[in-house]
């Protein structure tokens, strides 16, 4: 039997949601990972999440997870509406612990998405360009683009990749979440051009513009300060009472 389980969306190209699960980052144990819609064997904890996943975890909650002893949910994405719903409700009621990235939703922990413990944020390289796009790669077709402007989408290679690029820009343009948030994380100036309202939940959201005339507010873009310390401290103290759990 192993000891944790780690299911997290695993059938896309997405860098995100291969970065964002707990299990890139802590030990707890002997551990594999699973995709949403694999049944999870016997384990003394199975921990789901991060990401924009919260329908992903009530069916695996309802499908997947009889033989888990103990089961958390970690930093994964729970709007006020999914906080009201029965889904909800069914996920509270069978999990021993439910934290979220979204700040300010009632009753639920705040615990950033985990893939801000990543090292590879100590030792980003300094910007070497003035703006970078980094763009969703299903999610860009009313982007405007500036000629020459270096651009990469977030189904292009992995974490190290993504945040190397990211930090090559003094100023980050961006309809990523993990885009955004990385740009915070690495301290940079962000314009973040959102399409639903996943956006909205950073605990100090960035400045956000239209994918239309984001070229002309360039020179509004702003830092986040602390997001990355922020982040760091309180999975660390969710990791803590993981640990007490089992």
């Amino acid at each position: 039997m192993i000891d944790t389980a780690f299911i997290h969306r695993r059938a896309e190209n997405n860098v995100g949601d291969f970065a964002c699960t707990p299990g890139n980052y802590f030990d707890l144990g002997r551990h594999e990972f699973f995709g949403f819609t694999q049944e999870v064997p016997s384990c003394n904890l199975a921990v789901l999440g991060g990401g924009q996943v919260f329908r992903d975890v009530v069916n695996s909650t309802i499908y997947n997870l009889g033989r888990a002893k103990k089961r958390v949910v970690w930093g994964v994405g729970i709007s006020p509406k999914d906080r009201a719903s029965v889904g909800y409700d069914l996920v509270e009621g069978n999990c021993d612990l439910v934290s979220t990235r979204n700040w300010g939703i009632e009753g639920c922990e705040y615990v950033p998405c985990a893939s801000a413990m990543s090292p590879l944020f100590d030792k980003a390289p300094e910007p070497t360009h003035d703006v970078v796009l980094f763009s969703h790669a299903k999610k860009s077709d009313k982007l405007v683009r500036v000629s020459g402007m270096r651009e990469q989408n977030n189904h292009s290679g992995t974490m190290a990749d993504a945040v190397k690029f990211i930090a090559s820009g003094a100023t980050v343009v961006t309809n990523s979440f993990h885009g955004t948030y990385w740009a915070m994380c690495l301290g940079r100036k962000v314009l973040c051009v959102p399409f639903n309202r996943k956006f909205e939940f950073f605990r100090e959201n960035p400045v956000m513009v239209s994918p239309d005339d984001w070229p002309d507010q360039i020179k509004n873009a702003e830092r986040r300060e602390g997001v990355l310390q922020d982040a760091r401290v309180l999975n660390q103290q969710f990791y803590e009472k993981v640990q007490n759990l089992i």
